[in-house]
């Protein structure tokens, strides 16, 4: 047995349906209402390109199971959680659209890897990475 891949990052903020739309309509990506959730704005999942549903989001007050032994206490930002990466594609496109929505972008090249790297911050003050991989000559 061994880990695969990561499945989703969960985000609990007072303000989902301001957090979703973050990732729906700056990065692109697809929302739908959270299996049990009324709408959007009650619980959101958002899905990657392959309808992979990769960031759960959810309000501050839902209960979780593993609220019993793991009681939450909402905090701004990344914590203990220094950033979570995402790999991107179309470089020029999502630059426009951070752009387009007032978003700070800090790019970062990282030759050795073949990487371009756009380091935000979405609406809770999680750091996100843009991975984009460049092609080799």
């Amino acid at each position: 047995m061994a880990v695969r891949t990561l499945d989703h990052v969960n985000i609990r903020t007072a303000d989902v349906p301001g957090t979703a739309a973050f990732f729906k309509d700056v990065l692109g990506l697809r929302a739908a209402a959270a299996p049990g959730a009324e709408s959007i704005d009650k619980g959101c999942w958002i899905h990657d390109p392959d309808d992979r549903p990769i960031i759960h989001i959810g309000p501050i007050e839902a209960r979780y199971p593993s609220d019993d032994a793991f009681p939450f206490h909402p905090a701004r930002g990344s914590g203990a959680v220094h950033h979570v990466a995402l790999e991107c594609d179309d470089l020029p496109v999502m630059l426009s659209r951070l752009t387009a929505a007032g978003v700070n972008v800090v790019r970062k090249d990282y030759p050795p890897a073949n990487l371009v790297q756009l380091f935000v911050e979405e609406r809770n003050g999680i750091i996100l990475e843009l991975n984009f991989r460049l092609e080799q000559a």
